[in-house]
Parts: C-alpha cells; sequence; structure tokens
C-alpha cells in the first residue's frame, strides 16, 4: 500500500489527464478507499494508522487537483530569491509551495520543435537513427 501511495504521488496527475488512465484510476481510488475504511471484528482498522494517513493524504491530494504544499529547507541562491518574487502566485507566506504532484516535467511535454530534453539537447523524435555514440578512447 505504500507503494501504490507512492506511486500515485509521483504519476496521479498524469494518469487523471491522460485518456485512458481515467477509468483505471477512478477503481485505484475506490479500492484505496475500501482499504482505508476496512475495520476488524473488534472495530480496530486493519491498517496501521500510517498506512490509513497515507492513503488518506492520496485521496485528499486528489481531490485537491493533485495541488500539495512542499516545504523546502534547502538554501536558495540570489537568482531563485528574484524568480519567486516575480512568481508570487505560487509562493505563501509560510514559506511553502505549491506544487502538482506528478505533473510532467517541462521538458517531457516540450514540442518537439523547440522543446529542450536537458542541457541543449532537443527532444526525441521517436527514431533510432541517429543515436549518439561516445567512442572510448
Amino acid at each position: 500500500l505504500e507503494c501504490i501511495c507512492e506511486l500515485l504521488n509521483s504519476i496521479g496527475y498524469t494518469l487523471d489527464t491522460e485518456h485512458a488512465g481515467g477509468p483505471t484510476i477512478e477503481q485505484v481510488y475506490g479500492r484505496l478507499s475500501d482499504l482505508q475504511q476496512l475495520k476488524d471484528k473488534k472495530g480496530k482498522g486493519v491498517y496501521p494508522r500510517r498506512i490509513q494517513f497515507m492513503i488518506r493524504d492520496v485521496i485528499e491530494t486528489r481531490a485537491a487537483g493533485w495541488q500539495k504544499k512542499s516545504f523546502k529547507a534547502a538554501a536558495k541562491t540570489k537568482e531563485e530569491i528574484r524568480q519567486a518574487q516575480c512568481d508570487q502566485r505560487t509562493q505563501k507566506t509560510d514559506g511553502s509551495e505549491v506544487v502538482i504532484l506528478g505533473q510532467r516535467p517541462i521538458w517531457m511535454i516540450a514540442t518537439a520543435g523547440g522543446g529542450k530534453s536537458g542541457p541543449g539537447l532537443k527532444l526525441d523524435d521517436g527514431s533510432w537513427q541517429g543515436v549518439p555514440s561516445k567512442s572510448r578512447r
């Protein structure tokens, strides 16, 4: 259950937005809801509280449109501070940032004509004809 929760946090947004992923993800969330509420004969939850809260967090994150607060503990460079000041719509006053979980990176969704795939590389159009090779000397 921990693995499926982590997987859904990683790719849930993409599955939700894909046409083929919609019915499948509905089934997964229905099953997760059932498992979260599952009780034994004494009325106690079958799974530990940590797992129950993990499932609840994934369900609530999906209900919030895959947006979740992210707290950055790392120090920022001057350029990052300037960028954060320019982008006030995602910055909160408590030091958190709203991110969309499971969203594909920009380099994956960029168009093949002008997008980048890493430092200075263009996106691959799917052909294997021009695969670069490094020679060791």
